[in-house]
């Protein structure tokens, strides 16, 4: 890097003479032009080196969310797919998460027309001050109302033709209908410390016979979430995902499908890869074609703060990096601190016109990955010189392998910043290339190997990835 800054700046002081010979030149051929010509002509140039700067207001936001999704439908006393209609029967669900992770799950209340219990819309936190929960919760969970079908005895789902009958809400919001369903149901959730599973019993305490109160239950889906509201919002209506399909007619599939629908490449597209928190970052601008930072298929510069960033999450030194020996412009995070999944990274760059941007910040639950663009960067400018705004940078985004540590499992490594004795504790990696992560396998949520052929980070991406950040940028 201080061979191309050497370079640099051999071409600005080349640049400086050529422009003193032009000028001279310029001073004998103005002399022999008319008044006019001579103030046209001494006005040009100076329009032409005129640079400038616009401000943007940068965001980068964890947007790790939906981590699993999984189908109940065949009962304890059971061999079949089928709902509930006995009491003392229940749906038992084995899956593992990691600190951070909330849960949410619906199964209708089939003697009804449109009701399912659920937990609040925030979800049930899975872990409090680091231990899981377990123990009977049946007092965190509802029933509710979808807001789909007006509540009729003659067209409730148990009712021959019963699920395609019913007449539309005038209310069409979801909405709570009990908050204590004790006597209704039991929920249970339990811990096995040795293989790190969860088991989530959904039993029914009445059963069809019932001489009051009847209930039966039917298949659902239990949802892992880092973020609230992941099956629906209070008081507002029904997202049209497949909610209201269990909540009609207890069937999960559709709802079941989006949460898994992947991209066109085959990873996910909705998904999140893994939990993890992102480091405090720096933003930068160049011109050049090319990410002068880093370059992805070569060891990282050394000096750059491309290993204590991805390593330890600290952006000091690239920070000083980008500012002292590239003479970039570039910015840290307000945020000094790490933030999790629904926060943002903010920052304030300002840019010169024709300046794409760059960006850095670890993702923390690794050995030695980091978030960053393409070595392409992202164009902040339009051709007509316009600063761009939106979320368009987002699909420059890709996760990468610093190539400075050996990578352990996400999330469970003890040379990770979270659990590490200090900083640059883990051993070297054999492979010192910087490239992009393609394969991440989840140990966290149990979804087994989750391959991105490029390394997609961003949410939604269309062609599926690890659905983990979204980026936005703003003109100020």
């Amino acid at each position: 890097m201080k061979k191309v800054k050497n370079k640099l700046g051999f071409l600005t002081l080349a640049l400086l003479l050529g422009l003193t010979s032009c000028d001279d030149d310029q001073q004998t051929l103005v002399a022999e032009l008319p008044q006019e010509a001579q103030q046209e002509e001494s006005v040009e140039p100076n329009e032409e080196m005129e640079k400038v700067n616009t401000t943007f207001n940068i965001t980068i936001m964890n947007t790790v969310n939906y981590l699993n999704s999984i189908v109940f439908n065949t009962h304890s006393a059971a061999t079949e797919p089928g709902p509930i209609p006995d009491a003392g029967c229940f749906y038992e669900i084995n899956f593992k998460a990691v600190p951070g992770t909330k849960l949410s799950f619906a199964t209708m209340q089939v003697i009804s027309n449109d009701w399912f219990y659920a937990p609040a819309d925030g979800g049930l936190s899975l872990f409090e001050e680091g231990s899981p929960a377990t123990g009977d919760i049946t007092d965190k969970i509802y029933l509710w109302d979808s807001g789909t079908e007006e509540e009729d005895p003659a067209t409730i789902t148990s009712v021959a033709g019963g699920a395609t009958a019913g007449a539309p809400d005038d209310d069409n919001t979801v909405r709570i209908v009990e908050t204590d369903v004790t006597d209704a149901i039991k929920v249970y959730l339990g811990y096995d410390d040795t293989t790190r599973y969860f088991t989530l019993k959904i039993e029914n305490l009445r059963g069809v016979n019932a001489e009051t109160n009847p209930v039966m239950l039917s298949p659902g889906l239990v949802v892992l979430h880092a973020q609230d509201n992941a099956l629906f919002t209070k008081d507002e209506a029904d997202r049209g995902l497949g909610l209201a399909k269990i909540a009609v007619q207890g069937n999960p599939s559709d709802l079941h499908g989006w949460f898994t629908e992947t991209g066109s490449d085959g990873a996910p597209l909705r998904l999140s890869s893994s939990f993890t928190v992102f480091a405090p970052g720096v933003v930068y601008a160049f011109d050049s074609e090319s990410d002068p930072v880093f370059m992805q298929g070569e060891p990282m510069v050394t000096g750059s703060g491309i290993e204590e960033i991805a390593e330890d999450g600290n952006n000091g030194a690239m920070f000083d990096y980008i500012t002292n020996d590239l003479m970039l412009p570039a910015a840290k995070s307000n945020e000094v601190m790490p933030i999790g999944p629904g926060g943002s990274l903010t920052f304030t760059l300002e840019v010169p016109e024709g300046y794409k941007l760059g960006y850095n910040t670890m993702f923390v639950f690794s050995n030695d990955w980091f978030l960053a663009h393409n070595n392409s960067g992202f164009d902040l400018f339009a051709d007509d010189g316009t600063p761009v705004s939106g979320y368009g940078a987002t699909e420059k985004t890709y996760l990468y392998d610093a190539g400075t540590e050996i990578d352990q499992p996400v999330g469970f490594g003890p040379d990770q910043a979270p659990f590490q004795s200090g900083p640059n504790t883990g051993a070297a990696d054999d492979n010192n290339l910087i490239r992009r992560v393609m394969e991440i396998n989840d140990l966290q949520f149990g979804k087994g190997s989750i391959n991105s052929a490029t390394g997609v980070a961003g949410y939604a991406d269309p062609r599926g990835g690890y659905n983990i950040v979204r980026v936005s940028v703003e003109p100020n």
